[in-house]
């Protein structure tokens, strides 16, 4: 329960850093990007409000005087109508004002149309001219040619409607503005795609299905013409923010306040929502202004470009992938370091453990030679069974040295798991150094009845005395676990020891803890004539080796092993 609290803690409070972090980083980099896009969209506006007053200027300049007065109204209201599609390609609105701010023309949300205005042999000269709906229909016939006008279907398949047709089936013409006798609906069909799969022709049928009809009646003798179309520009012009762009670009004291010198550079512009700026750009004719003494600015044209740039949309695509893939990646990086964090955590609670049952057992082990020496101790200051004296004196002798071993394997193992330790890689001789240990150790396999055998031969690369330790260790434990009349068998392959003693097993959840300092297979520590440390020993310096090791029960006994390669 404790663990799991930690782990909990551990993984929640490394997760919530990195959260903090990454939102931290996410709010930063999406504020900069916002602010890059914002300058990119408003320098991609200006040059298009350029690329507006080039075709404003084309049209103007075959209609000028010299005193920059323009010599035929109606004409250049026609061209610049013709040049309308340009003038709203980013569902932008335009105006031109003179250089006394009087308005000369402007969009609108008025229906552009083209019709054949006369024609000259084979030739047709078009004509263009504004109908304002609102003049001649009702609100919801409004609402259903604009379905008509701008709807966008997608045709996947030969016969499925393409779109609409508009069509003007007699008009007259009153000053550049239509007024429609009746207005036709015909639907387009898809009859061929590409092999792209877009569509590359349509067609339909000319019917008088929907028909909407104005009512007027010509007494003022206007021009009547049969045929003309509707032509739909960029986006709907009846939209609420069109209409509100239309209003600020043909407010004159809106250009007032942006020909100031620190504002006919950039425009204006301001938030309308969180992420949409709506921009006012005046540009000069020609691209020339006058200073004035009091330091305003004088041009003999100016064209108004007004548009709403959702920098959202311009960003969304780059700030899902950003903020997606970073919160992918944060989260993997928070989860290894808080797997690492917690693994770290379990080693130290591990070392922590260990450190008090090592104590636990050093403590036990020193306390019953402590309390033998205390009391022989006692019996001599006392005099008591003076006749015992060298016995007593043997045993504090004999319990001394035992303390003194125990010590001294402590700070053999402290000195091996030290960084300081320089190993001495030399050739060692495995079968001359195993045949050596059981030559060592004859008397006492012979006291106990055990059998010994070595198999094989092996050169490897090793600090000799530490290896013979390691294997001496493991050597003395088979001695030291294996009954009267056992046997113990040593076996040198290609790139393994294996000390083999019969007996009985080490309890499966035991097998990994006897390589700790004060660990026994056995349960019970006190019945067993070693310090628990030689296992430990070896442990460590078959580590500063980097050999593999390790203990496995077989069916009769129990096997100690290393591998040098």
């Amino acid at each position: 329960m404790k663990k799991n609290k930690a782990k909990s803690i551990i993984y929640l409070r490394t997760l919530s850093v990195f959260l903090a972090t990454y939102l931290v980083l996410m709010i930063g980099f999406s504020v900069f990007l916002v602010f890059q896009e914002r300058q990119a969209a408003g320098m991609e506006l200006r040059t298009y409000a350029l690329q507006v007053n080039n075709r404003v200027e084309g049209v103007l300049q075959n209609h000028l005087d010299n005193d920059k007065h323009i010599t035929d109204i109606s004409k250049v209201k026609n061209e610049l109508l013709q040049e309308s599609p340009f003038f709203t390609l980013m569902d932008s609105e335009m105006a031109i004002f003179t250089g006394d701010y009087e308005i000369l023309f402007n969009t609108n949300n008025d229906w552009r149309c083209s019709y054949t205005k006369y024609k000259e042999g084979n030739k047709n000269y078009t004509g263009y001219g504004y109908l304002s709906p609102k003049d001649w229909f009702s609100k919801e016939e409004i609402r259903e040619l604009e379905r008509y006008l701008y709807a966008n279907p997608q045709p996947k398949k030969i016969g499925d409607i393409s779109g609409y047709t508009v069509n003007l089936q007699g008009f007259w013409v009153d000053n550049g503005m239509i007024i429609p006798e009746k207005v036709n609906v015909n639907a387009m069909y898809a009859q061929k795609f590409d092999e792209k799969g877009n569509l590359s022709s349509s067609g339909g049928v000319h019917t008088d299905d929907i028909v909407y009809l104005s009512g007027f009646k010509n007494t003022r003798g206007l021009p009547y013409f049969e045929h003309g179309a509707i032509v739909p520009d960029n986006g709907n012009p009846n939209s609420e923010k069109r209409n509100e762009l239309r209003q600020m670009v043909v407010d004159q004291s809106k250009l007032k306040e942006a020909v100031h010198p620190f504002n006919i550079l950039e425009g204006l512009f301001q938030r309308v929502e969180l992420l949409t700026y709506r921009y006012y750009l005046p540009v000069p004719y020609q691209n020339e202004v006058r200073v004035n003494d009091d330091q305003s600015l004088e041009a003999d044209l100016w064209t108004v470009i007004g548009c709403d740039i959702n920098i959202g949309e311009r960003c969304f695509t780059t700030l899902a992938f950003v903020w997606v893939s970073c919160l992918i990646t944060f989260s993997m990086a928070a989860l290894i370091l808080a797997t690492q964090t917690f693994k770290t955590y379990k080693q130290q609670e591990e070392l922590e453990n260990q450190r008090k049952e090592m104590t636990n057992a050093l403590a036990h082990d020193l306390k019953t030679p402590l309390s033998i020496i205390s009391g022989y101790a006692q019996n001599l200051q006392e005099n008591i069974h003076t006749e015992k004296r060298e016995h007593y004196a043997n045993h504090i002798q004999a319990n001394v040295n035992r303390m003194d071993k125990i010590i001294h394997k402590i700070l053999e193992l402290t000195r091996l798991e030290s960084d300081s330790l320089q190993i001495k890689f030399e050739d060692v001789a495995l079968g001359e150094v195993c045949k050596k240990i059981i030559d060592r150790y004859k008397l006492v396999c012979e006291d106990k009845l055990i059998t010994t055998s070595l198999e094989g031969k092996a050169l490897i690369k090793a600090d000799r005395s530490l290896i013979v330790r390691a294997i001496d260790n493991f050597f003395f434990n088979a001695i030291d676990n294996t009954p009267e009349g056992g046997s113990i068998n040593i076996r040198i392959f290609n790139d393994t020891l294996e000390i083999y003693n019969s007996g009985s097993h080490i309890p499966e959840d035991k097998i990994d803890e006897i390589w700790l300092p004060f660990k026994k297979g056995d349960i019970s520590r006190s019945h067993t004539k070693g310090s628990g440390l030689g296992l430990a020993i070896s442990r460590a310096i078959l580590e500063r080796h980097n050999f593999s090791y390790g203990a496995v029960n077989k069916e009769d006994g129990v096997i100690f092993w290393f591998r040098f390669r």
